[in-house]
């Protein structure tokens, strides 16, 4: 009967090699158990992620109510109901319901649906 072999992958780096297993086993009997691993001391939240630097929390650690605000729009400009982006109107086509808008952000021109703008 031949000897039986099986593929070592204690090594370091990149590669694994074919050994006896009777050498395979020793290796394994002389090997210390290893130690349990230790949890990481810190605080502990009941959310997944901490807060963000700067973020505003409330006593009991949960994120601050953010209110959000928007001020006037001036003559000619509508902001985007989606991203809150705001363009300057170019030309409004009623009968079509569209509008042709240069977006302040980017600079590019996209003719949109009058439903998707708002002047608020």
């Amino acid at each position: 009967m031949g000897k039986v072999w099986i593929l070592d992958t204690e090594t370091k780096g990149t590669g694994a090699s074919m050994v006896p297993i009777e050498k395979a086993q020793k290796k394994v009997q002389g090997r210390k158990p290893a130690p349990p691993q230790a949890r990481p001391r810190g605080r502990t939240t009941s959310s997944a992620h901490p807060p963000a630097h700067g973020r505003k929390t409330s006593s009991a650690g949960a994120p601050a109510q953010v209110r959000k605000t928007s001020t006037p729009l001036p003559p000619g400009h509508v902001r985007k109901k989606g991203t809150g982006e705001i363009g300057r109107v170019q030309s409004v086509d009623p009968q079509a319901g569209t509008a042709r808008v240069r977006w302040l952000k980017g600079g590019s021109v996209s003719t949109v649906p009058l439903t998707a703008v708002s002047r608020r």
